[in-house]
């Protein structure tokens, strides 16, 4: 009985848009926007990094989008009203006028925020120079390791995400060779 009562309870449904702001101030901008407006949803986009210094690793999130914030809107809000203009450069917006993203760029979006705005560290099967990633928010993606910074513990891969090559250095905590499951690579070691 109780899962029928958690069936009935309305999904709120969103509608996803982005900002463009000085580049740089992405997280002041985002805070900004929770503050003043507490039903937007807003966050820039950030991916876990390794940072080396006199041996010392340590990890860090940097801003990877530059200059944009993300936002998650309850649908019927009227946002462009309830933004702090003063704030942002630019609300977004396709040919058509319209802020809300749509395909790919919404999936994205969703993606984004499903993450809490952070693209963390991912673990990779190696095949060959072909890989899956196997856990991390870029689980199940797949491409290929095109660079390998032994120092910092990362590879730069080339994936395919929202019908777009991109090429994303990822922190791998280890490497394991899908053929045989058990041969772990220590992050940096030869492949």
């Amino acid at each position: 009985m109780a899962s029928e009562r958690l069936l009935n309870v309305p999904q709120k449904s969103y509608a996803y848009g982005c900002v463009f702001c000085q580049s740089g101030k992405e997280s002041i901008i985002a805070n900004c926007i929770r503050t003043r407006c507490s039903q937007i949803g807003a966050t820039a986009v950030y991916q876990t990094k390794r940072r080396t210094l006199r041996g010392i690793t340590t990890l860090h999130n940097e801003v990877i989008l530059r200059g944009y914030v993300l936002l998650q809107v309850p649908e019927g809000l009227a946002m462009l009203e309830t933004l702090p203009r003063e704030e942002i450069i630019s609300v977004l917006t396709y040919t058509d006028g319209d802020w809300r993203l749509y395909g790919d760029d919404e999936a994205y979006a969703k993606w984004i925020f499903q993450n809490q705005g952070l693209i963390g560290l991912s673990r990779a099967y190696r095949v060959g120079d072909r890989i899956q990633i196997a856990d991390g928010p870029l689980k199940d993606l797949e491409g290929h390791i095109t660079r390998i910074d032994r120092r910092n513990k990362s590879g730069q891969v080339s994936i395919t995400f929202g019908g777009k090559t991109i090429k994303i250095w990822l922190g791998f905590n280890y490497i394991e060779d899908r053929e045989t499951k058990g041969n772990a690579f220590a992050a940096g070691e030869t492949l």
